[in-house]
């Protein structure tokens, strides 16, 4: 359950990092409205990282779902070997024009 408090203080964090920047930090496109994004961990609670604004940065709320817990690192590289792979399956498919 979440109070009015809580969402206050969710959307103040949100309005400082929007001011840093208007582009998702995962995928490099920009942000159209508050609505359409998320706070993401740069290191994730999950390994350690702090819940403190110099740890917050912008990213759709899509781009941060497929991100998870992996930390940057993990997940650049996990962006290359899927660029690859997609763009393997469009040669082979044919539909890649160069």
């Amino acid at each position: 359950m979440t109070t009015k408090t809580s969402r206050a203080k969710t959307k103040a964090k949100l309005q400082l990092v929007w001011e840093r920047g208007k582009r998702c930090a995962i995928c490099g496109k920009k942000i159209k409205s508050l609505d359409d994004l998320t706070i993401d961990h740069i290191v994730p609670l999950a390994e350690g990282g702090k819940n403190v604004i110099e740890n917050y940065q912008l990213a759709h709320k899509a781009c941060n779902e497929a991100k998870g817990s992996l930390l940057p690192d993990e997940h650049e590289k996990l962006l290359k070997y899927n660029r690859r792979r997609i763009l393997w399956m469009r040669i082979r498919r044919g539909i890649v024009v160069w």
